[in-house]
């Protein structure tokens, strides 16, 4: 979302489409949404379509103290948001590498880099940008809106977060000719399919220890269960009943 060419393209697609644009949103301000609109973006994602969409690019998984300090609170709100984590995680890996304070020279700034017409559309201070949790709710808002807005093609939401909406319908729902958004698509891409590995992997290697585990236990309850026989049958002869 940063360099001259981005701000540059933003710019012109406001003045062509005649709505708010920036790194992070192509919608209109909050005072001219309607409650209705900013519940519907409350709403759980819609479920994603990859058909026929633009190859990821090869790309390192995000692994530092900030990634590991955040990774609760974001996977916490993309739960209570109905999203899949993975996918904002991979777009926080692209935006920012998980620094809240990061900023862009378009003017976008935090883990999910919001302008701030966006953050405002979303109840948000140009402050309150920096404030992790109310930036990583925000850009899940508005990455849900796109998923509605483009039914759920992955592209096409990527290329909206990246440019703006208005750019991606000016080109026919269409990932703009725009170098900087194209390649942020395939990275974002690239960074999704390897969390979603990664979680596969750590959710195989659970079931694994699982079954492993299992007969272990199964005989550590049955000694259990021969040793409390053991110590009442003891009790019984010592006792008389």
């Amino acid at each position: 979302m940063s360099g001259l060419l981005a701000a540059s393209v933003l710019w012109l697609n406001a003045c062509s489409d005649a709505v708010e644009t920036g790194g992070s949103s192509a919608r209109t301000l909050t005072a001219r949404t309607p409650d209705a609109a900013l519940r519907y973006d409350a709403a759980p994602m819609t479920s994603l379509s990859n058909q026929g969409g633009v190859p990821a690019a090869a790309v390192r998984p995000i692994v530092s103290a900030r990634q590991r300090q955040m990774t609760p609170l974001i996977d916490a709100i993309a739960l209570s948001e109905g999203i899949d984590r993975a996918l904002v995680h991979a777009v926080i890996s692209q935006e920012s590498r998980y620094h809240a304070r990061a900023g862009s020279p378009a003017g976008a700034v935090g883990l999910m880099q919001l302008m701030p017409a966006t953050a405002a559309r979303y109840g948000l201070t140009p402050n309150d940008r920096y404030d992790p949790a109310k930036n990583v709710r925000a850009g899940i808002r508005y990455l849900k809106f796109l998923s509605r807005k483009f039914n759920g093609q992955l592209d096409l939401i990527l290329a909206g977060y990246n440019a703006g909406e208005g750019a991606v319908q000016k080109y026919g729902n269409r990932i703009p000719p725009y170098r900087e958004t194209q390649d942020y698509v395939r990275k974002v891409k690239g960074y999704l399919a390897l969390y979603r590995q990664r979680r596969r992997h750590r959710a195989a290697g659970t079931v694994a220890t699982a079954a492993i585990q299992a007969p272990w236990r199964r005989l550590q309850g049955s000694v259990r269960q021969n040793e409390d026989l053991a110590r009442d049958d003891a009790r019984s002869r010592s006792t008389g009943y």
